[in-house]
């Protein structure tokens, strides 16, 4: 029962990571010795991809062609895995984001790389912390030297505030691994293009530096620390959230002092023992904050990852654990005014309100056919299914005693298998990065209130948000 931030998350295999592998005295920051681990997989990967090619001009099927593509690929981000540090977590962001820049195969084995770094050795933490707090703070900590959780970018360590006798969690990025980002993702970005993995248009560059600047704000701990701060100013007293507390006298840009939140895993037995009345009041929670984030504050916590959230129980009640707030992204005004009407479009079956917007927002085309324009118009209005009242076009499969049932739904599968019926996914154009980021919290939220099995329609959270109108007033 920990509380742990996102990226050094203590899912059982970190934890499994943590605790059976050997401690690293050092991660390997070298330009050179990285670059040349990096070449050595493009040659790899090429050496594959020509014996491949031979194979099927001597007559190989296209399945065996498909396979050793797929074989190729699963060698080539395995030997991106081990250089560990930053390009595993540029990889991971890529797989998050990649569906629009990558082919599906290369997104599909980048979501295989994982954190499984085994720890720093205490030696070279203890180090880290003497650097960025000094002796005389670093004495005021009873810091444990086991890791709670260890990733790609740092560890967790749980500590104790000996005047006080707080318990607190420290978040320590490791050495040196803050000024290998802009060389791995130079290097990584130059040996996807050459390996014709991805392919090099002014859209793909702007889209991979915005990538950049993301992870350069998540090795940022001063950053997280004011959003964190910010969450815990504007939640406080909201009695469904808790947000841990800040220690500014033990935080730097590579440390991060919080308080130690318990709380257990939103998969638990125990959130799954809870009474379905509790698992929606959790559900409404998370869904609630997505649309706070989009419509009051404008800045979004856009990784929807299950580690980022911990559920607190009290015999029948509990409370929602927030953690990670590296991820922040402000969402510019115009674009959530785009976003906000498209929302607005599908809650109302507005489809020509729907459609301009989208244009607007500059992923789909108005000279695009008028069947793709109305099937994604319709897969529009299918996603906010949960979000409207209680209608006659819900599939009975979705409801369970009248009530929306997020988990037996199956959304996020029909809405997929509708976009590939339809052949949608070939007119779109490359979206607005904020949009993607938005959509990927939104089904990831959806993902999180299927996993507590939630049963409720949400539009009584939405419909306060679509100021000037009512669904009275429209029908």
């Amino acid at each position: 029962m920990s509380q742990t931030p996102k990226d050094i998350e203590s899912s059982a295999d970190s934890k499994a990571a943590a605790g059976s592998e050997k401690p690293l005295k050092r991660l390997k920051t070298g330009t050179l010795a990285r670059r040349w681990q990096l070449s050595r997989a493009s040659m790899q990967y090429g050496r594959r991809a020509m014996g491949s090619a031979l194979r099927s001009r001597l007559g190989g099927s296209d399945k065996r062609q498909q396979e050793d593509r797929q074989a190729n690929i699963d060698a080539f981000v395995h030997e991106l895995g081990k250089l560990k540090g930053s390009i595993v977590k540029i990889g991971q962001i890529m797989a998050t984001y990649g569906d629009y820049l990558m082919p599906p195969e290369v997104v599909t084995a980048l979501h295989r790389l994982e954190d499984n770094t085994p720890p720093m050795h205490w030696s070279a933490i203890h180090k880290q912390l003497q650097k960025e707090l000094g002796d005389e703070r670093l004495a005021e900590l009873e810091i444990e030297p086991a890791a709670v959780a260890a990733a790609s970018l740092g560890q967790v360590h749980r500590a104790r505030i000996a005047s006080t006798g707080e318990s607190v969690c420290l978040k320590i990025q490791y050495p040196g691994v803050d000024k290998t980002i802009d060389a791995d993702f130079n290097d990584l970005i130059r040996l996807f293009k050459v390996s014709r993995i991805l392919e090099s248009t002014r859209s793909v560059d702007d889209w991979f530096s915005d990538i950049r600047n993301l992870l350069h704000r998540e090795v940022d701990y001063t950053n997280e620390r004011a959003e964190l701060e910010f969450a815990r100013d504007h939640l406080q007293d909201d009695a469904r959230f808790v947000v841990p507390q800040v220690y500014p006298a033990f935080c730097t840009q590579r440390v991060l002092c919080m308080s130690w939140e318990e709380g257990v895993s939103i998969n638990h037995p125990e959130v799954a023992a809870l009474p379905q009345a509790t698992r929606n009041e959790l559900g409404e929670g998370i869904l609630d904050l997505f649309l706070t984030e989009l419509y009051d504050w404008q800045r979004m916590q856009t990784d929807p990852n299950f580690g980022n959230y911990r559920v607190r129980v009290a015999g029948d009640r509990a409370r929602l654990v927030l953690l990670d707030f590296g991820a922040i992204r402000p969402l510019p005004d115009e674009f959530s005014a785009d976003f906000q009407r498209m929302i607005r479009a599908a809650y109302f079956s507005d489809k020509a309100d729907f459609l301009d917007a989208s244009i607007k927002l500059g992923f789909m085309k108005s000279h695009y056919p008028e069947e793709v324009l109305e099937n994604f118009a319709e897969i529009g209005m299918d996603i906010l299914e949960p979000l409207r009242p209680k209608s006659a076009d819900i599939p009975d499969s979705a409801l369970s005693d009248g009530r929306y049932d997020w988990y037996q739904s199956q959304l996020p599968k029909r809405i997929a298998k509708r976009a590939l019926a339809a052949s949608i996914s070939k007119y779109f154009a490359l979206p607005p990065k904020e949009f993607l980021y938005v959509m990927r919290k939104l089904m990831g939220v959806y993902a999180l209130v299927s996993a507590l099995r939630g049963q409720f329609f949400a539009d009584h959270l939405l419909a306060p948000r679509l100021s000037g109108d009512s669904q009275a007033e429209r029908s």
